[in-house]
């Protein structure tokens, strides 16, 4: 800082005496103002003459006028004649005369002024140690005394030309406490600061600055206060309180180059601080960085600093994107800054270019810059923004460029950051294979803490694309060992940990769940760590943890894209724990919110939730929806033979046949007895359905083992393929079932079967024969009476009426009350 900082001389309070004694008119004693021995006659800054004065007069007027009575005592006249020997600076006299009024007089009164004027007589005749002593007897013996503030810094000012500053320091803070005088006490205050910055202690110097520099006038510290401040204030990195004192020199400073200078060095603080929160433009530090950077372009007098707030104003328009401006304005003052300025503000023009996807434009600048200014900073700082000129506008181009950039022998920082701008080319274009060799390169580059850590995890998300699992893991590892505090580490742990999932290494990957969870609870991660957490929990067998995780991502992301995932595991396990109630809900919330992947996997299990619970209205509807929804799906036999039994019993045989025929088609109908396919047959038959009778009969008999179970369905069978008309099956239908039973009732109707099959076929003679046999055969009134009527019935048909009409004569006679079916 070009700002001249010599230690100013201090004022000396030693007059302050007289103000407290002096009964006898006398004139202004003359301001004495002292300074460190070696110090420059230069002040830095020194207490204002009129504050001073009138302490001494406020003072003065306090005691110079005594009662009569006070100056009437022996004691009063003793200490004025000291005071008026102190007047005329009579030092070595006034020492003997002050000695006997306080060996004369104890307790009196006026000892704390005698002690003072004795100790600023010594101090006067540079006897330092007797003045020490003295003045330090009113601190101690009078410490609340009107002199214990000047006494203080009387002290103070002797340490301090000694430059024993620690000495000074609470000195000068108990004068500033002590005296009543605001000029004393600014003064005291200003040197209090000036001992705290000579001792290193520079946070509390700062601040007592900044206190001095906020009194009102008159105020002889202020610009030096705030300077000073403001230096250390930036030093210590508290960015704002030294824009604040940068801000009010820029406006008040006495000079016309001080203003400028600190206008400069303000912007320069405010233009850090536009994005100093999270990324995020400060509209208000951007106005408070462009009124500094203005003023300092155009106040008299700012010499070298008018072109570094011309570079600052540009560096503001490219920080804050308003590149079409700084291109806009650049030209018309370029020609008058220096060249260094010239090369820095052609380089924040080529990098607007870029920025507005001027490629060529940006290109032409570049090497501009690199031709005309080859040994500046900023000549290499355009080859390599030339790369990332290519990397933008020519990803294909960037290895040649990098090669051709290498050849130039740059820096190791600049090299790496061009391998680093390679490996990033690479990965754009999918290329993870090579990127993640020269991402593993840069592990000891030196690049910057912020671009390794960002090139270490790129290795990882390489590794993930080519499905590395050990790689991910030893990458992602090195990174968070490596840098620790770094944003992306809830990421890292969280690919890590999917890593060990892939693994089957469930505790490891528990183990960075936990973490992410305990120490990040906002961060991005936490939803897919919660699922993760889940899945591994499920697949320990851990379903309480599983389901209770689950429920916790429910609570924290109630729109979570997995939120189908969650319901449908906990309806699972409520399921499997035959909480039924509590598993339709879930289920049914599950293929709402994922109707494609979770509709079919839940449905089956609402279904067999409705079947246990046994209410067959919401089960049909489920069903038939399902059925509906899902014709390729299947409903688990047990439901559909319970629905189809159940309606056959109700005798709803379109719904028994419905339910009972989709059994038959399932591939799992064979976790069900056969006996279903009975009942679908009779249902079929009773429809009119014969196919499917004929199917599900046929079906049937293909699996029973029961003689007399078998025969009976072959007689219901062999009726359906009358009524279908195949009279050969029904014939073979017949023959098989007399094989199975050879006589009793069940061969009495195979027989009468046979006698339709004749029927069938027209043979009407046959038939009753056939018919006329079973009545002759059997005397059963559930048989004979039908053999009877259903022969006479053939022959009446075969044209043999004298045989009919016997026929149905025997059977009025023996079963007079058999109605004919």
């Amino acid at each position: 800082m070009n700002i001249t900082r010599g230690a100013a001389s201090l004022f000396g309070l030693a007059m302050l005496l007289w103000t407290a004694s002096i009964a006898i008119a006398q004139s202004e004693p003359e301001v004495r103002r002292a300074r460190p021995v070696d110090e420059p006659p230069v002040r830095r800054a020194v207490p204002a003459d009129e504050s001073i004065d009138r302490a001494l007069r406020s003072l003065k007027d306090e005691v110079s006028e005594p009662s009569p009575r006070e100056t009437e005592g022996a004691d009063q006249r003793q200490l004025e004649y000291a005071n008026g020997l102190f007047t005329r600076k009579l030092y070595d006299l006034a020492i003997p005369e002050y000695q006997k009024y306080l060996d004369d007089y104890p307790g009196r009164a006026g000892r704390a002024n005698a002690y003072f004027s004795l100790g600023e007589c010594y101090r006067n005749l540079h006897r330092d140690s007797n003045a020490r002593i003295n003045l330090q007897k009113v601190l101690t013996e009078y410490g609340d005394s009107e002199f214990a503030g000047p006494a203080a810094f009387a002290l103070a000012e002797m340490a301090f030309t000694d430059k024993d500053y620690a000495t000074a320091l609470p000195l000068f803070h108990r004068s500033a406490a002590k005296s009543k005088e605001p000029a004393v006490t600014l003064s005291a205050r200003y040197f209090e600061a000036r001992c705290l910055e000579a001792l290193g202690k520079k946070d509390e110097a700062a601040d007592i600055y900044a206190q001095v520099a906020e009194v009102g006038n008159p105020n002889p510290y202020r610009e030096d206060a705030r300077v000073t401040a403001a230096s250390i204030f930036a030093a210590r990195g508290k960015k704002l309180d030294a824009l604040k004192q940068y801000e009010a020199l820029a406006n008040e400073a006495s000079k016309p180059a001080l203003k400028a200078e600190c206008a400069v060095r303000g912007g320069l603080i405010a233009l850090e601080l536009v994005q100093a929160d999270k990324g995020k433009m400060d509209k208000t530090m951007i106005d408070r960085a462009a009124a500094l950077f203005q003023k300092g372009r155009t106040l008299p007098d700012a010499g070298k600093f008018r072109p570094i707030a011309q570079v600052g104003f540009r560096r503001l328009q490219f920080q804050t994107g308003q590149y079409s401006q700084l291109l806009a304005d650049y030209r018309k003052e370029l020609d008058k800054l220096p060249e260094a300025a010239q090369a820095e503000v052609l380089l924040l023009a080529a990098n607007s270019e870029r920025q507005l996807g001027h490629p060529k434009e940006a290109d032409t600048l570049y090497h501009q810059i690199t031709a005309k200014y080859p040994d500046r900073e900023e000549a290499k700082d355009a080859a390599y923004q030339q790369l990332i000129n290519v990397y933008n506008s020519d990803p294909s181009a960037l290895a040649g460029a990098v090669e051709q950039f290498l050849a130039t022998n740059p820096t190791n920082e600049r090299a790496d950051q061009a391998k680093l701008l390679k490996a990033e080319a690479l990965y754009k274009q999918q290329n993870y294979t090579d990127a993640a060799s020269l991402y593993g390169e840069l592990r000891a580059s030196e690049l910057s803490p912020r671009l390794r850590a960002e090139a270490a995890y790129k290795l990882g998300l390489c590794h993930v694309q080519t499905k590395n699992t050990p790689g991910v893991i030893e990458a992602f590892t090195y990174y968070l060992q490596t840098f620790p505090d770094t944003p992306q580490i809830p990421a890292a742990l969280a690919q890590r940990a999917l890593a060990y999932e892939q693994s089957k290494n469930y505790a490891a990957a528990l183990t960075d769940l936990t973490i992410i969870l305990a120490k990040y609870p906002k961060t991005h991660e936490r939803e897919a760590a919660l699922q993760l957490k889940a899945l591994i929990l499920g697949q320990q067998d851990n379903t309480k943890g599983m389901v209770d995780t689950f429920r916790q991502l429910l609570r924290e992301f109630p729109k979570s894209s997995v939120a189908a995932q969650a319901q449908y595991y906990i309806g699972q396990t409520a399921f499997e724990t035959k909480d039924y109630k509590t598993a339709l809900t879930a289920l049914n919330t599950a293929r709402q919110l994922n109707k494609e992947q979770y509709y079919n996997l839940a449905s089956v299990r609402i279904i067999l939730c409705q079947f246990y619970l046994r209410d067959r209205p919401a089960l049909t509807k489920e069903v038939n929806n399902f059925m509906a929804e899902s014709p390729n799906a299947t409903v688990p036999p047990e439901v559909l033979e319970w629905l189809g039994i159940e309606y056959y019993n109700e005798k709803n045989f379109q719904a028994a046949e419905k339910y009972l025929s989709a059994l038959r088609k399932t591939d799992n109908a064979g976790k069900v007895k056969p006996d279903y396919l009975f009942y679908l047959g009779d249902a079929a038959t009773k429809l009119k359905n014969l196919p499917e009778a004929e199917e599900a009969f046929a079906k049937y008999l293909q699996t029973a083992k029961d003689p007399a179970g078998k025969a009976k369905v072959l007689l219901t069978l062999g009726a359906v393929k009358i009524s279908a008309h195949k009279p050969d099956e029904a014939q073979k239908i017949a023959e098989e079932i007399m094989t199975l039973q050879p006589e009793g009732r069940v061969n009495a109707e195979a027989r009468l079967l046979a006698g339709e099959v004749q029927l069938e076929r027209g043979h009407f003679d046959d038939a009753g024969k056939a018919f006329k046999g079973v009545a002759l055969l059997y005397d059963d009134p559930a048989i004979t009476p039908r053999a009877l009527d259903k022969a006479a019935m053939a022959f009446r048909q075969a044209g043999n009426t004298e045989e009919a009409d016997r026929l149905s004569h025997e059977l009025r006679e023996r079963y007079p009350n058999y109605v004919s079916g």
